[in-house]
């Protein structure tokens, strides 16, 4: 009975496979994704270069997505340090500017009636989008962007996540194919041992000639099992095949969640540094803002008390080694309320703390994937060779990206 066993089990038996470490999609915000690879063949050629890259690929993401990051950073960083200059000035400055910019306040103020009966936009929506303006219109392109990019993103996740489940539904029923077939040719196997007890019985008993029933008993058995064997072939291979479709899956999902998890903070912050909700908000609050700018620069040009004063403001500013004066033009109550100041700090402390969420993400993407390369290259030092091309073939890539960047 052992030896038939161990005969049955090696035919129609089947290994348990692993289990696939599946992506889900909740912590797709903020989540650096553990990079696996048990359901990588490393020593086949196609699948260990796609493996490659991929995660050279999100290398290559992460740098980019940090050189955007970094130059907002600085900005935002810049504005901080001026903060802090304006903090340290003497007394006697700190009075001189305060004085000019309650003569500015106060001109500004009189032009107040006219811009409320227009109700065009709200002063401060006004005053933001002035301090925004350069980038305003690029703003609304990143953020069109960006949703148009979000909702393929999505769309393609949702695709994947499909195929995936199908996949997942295909090996189920081939598992259980496999199942039914085991059950039946142990049916079988029972029925053969019967026919035979029976055979021999009558062999025995009733002095039959039996012969030909166990020929045809045999041949019937042998038959069923050869067409069970190759049905169990047939599926194993099958299965095999959609092993090897989920796994690929799985990294092309790793790959659409890390573009995801970027284009949400990309959106979160346009939105944040904006303070809108989406880019058809922003493009409507940039068309209002046109319309009241012509309208105010109308008036502005009348008021040389307010263009002398100006002028006044920015020569201290400038002395006192403030960097962006011209910001302070439209932050003038920042500077003769205690309040608003702190506000604006915190505020700028906000922004600041996003972009560097943002960027120690991506760091922490690149140093994880970085490291999946080595860890592979020391395992496998035979490819190492194949390793530093890819390598190379990225970073050449990078190069004649940026440099298209830059012209």
């Amino acid at each position: 009975m052992n030896v038939l066993k161990r005969f049955w089990n090696r035919i129609f038996g089947r290994k348990k496979t692993a289990d696939i470490p599946y992506v889900t999609d909740e912590g797709t915000e903020r989540t650096v994704p553990v990079f696996h690879r048990d359901h990588i063949n490393i020593h086949n050629r196609q699948e260990r270069e796609q493996y490659l890259r991929s995660v050279l690929e999100q290398i290559a993401d992460a740098e980019r997505e940090i050189h955007h990051l970094e130059y907002e950073y600085n900005m935002v960083t810049s504005h901080l340090t001026d903060i802090e200059e304006l903090e340290r000035l003497p007394d006697m400055m700190k009075i001189e500017i305060r004085e000019i910019a309650e003569k500015l306040y106060a001109l500004e103020k009189t032009q107040t009636g006219y811009r409320e009966k227009k109700n065009r936009i709200s002063e401060a929506d006004f005053s933001r989008m002035e301090q925004l303006e350069e980038d305003a219109e690029d703003g609304i392109r990143k953020l069109k962007e960006a949703e148009d990019y979000h909702k393929l993103v999505k769309s393609d996740m949702r695709r994947l996540n499909g195929e995936r489940h199908a996949y997942e539904y295909r090996q189920e029923e081939l598992e259980l194919e496999l199942k039914n077939a085991s059950g039946i040719a142990v049916i079988c196997f029972i029925a053969l041992v019967a026919c035979l007890i029976v055979l021999f019985a009558l062999q025995v008993a009733l002095r039959f000639d039996t012969k030909l029933g166990y020929v045809l008993v045999i041949c019937i058995a042998a038959a069923v099992i050869l067409k069970l064997y190759l049905k169990h072939g047939d599926a194993g291979r099958e299965i095999v095949r959609v092993e090897r479709d989920i796994n690929r899956l799985i990294l092309l999902q790793n790959t659409v969640k890390i573009r995801y998890v970027n284009n949400k903070n990309l959106l979160d912050y346009l939105c944040l540094k904006f303070h809108v909700r989406k880019a058809a908000e922003l493009e409507a609050l940039w068309e209002k803002y046109k319309e009241e700018k012509t309208e105010r620069e109308q008036m502005e040009l009348a008021s040389k008390d307010y263009e002398y004063y100006q002028k006044e403001f920015l020569r201290l500013l400038r002395q006192s080694r403030i960097r962006d004066t011209s910001v302070w033009l439209h932050q003038m109550g920042a500077l003769l309320r205690e309040r608003e100041m702190v506000a604006l700090r915190q505020g700028l402390v906000g922004r600041r703390k996003a972009l560097r969420e943002q960027m120690d993400y991506n760091r922490e993407l690149a140093a994880a994937a970085q490291r999946e390369v080595t860890d592979i290259s020391g395992k496998y030092p035979k490819y190492k060779g194949e390793i530093l091309t890819l390598i190379s073939e990225y970073e050449k890539k990078q190069k004649t990206v940026g440099a298209v960047r830059r012209r």
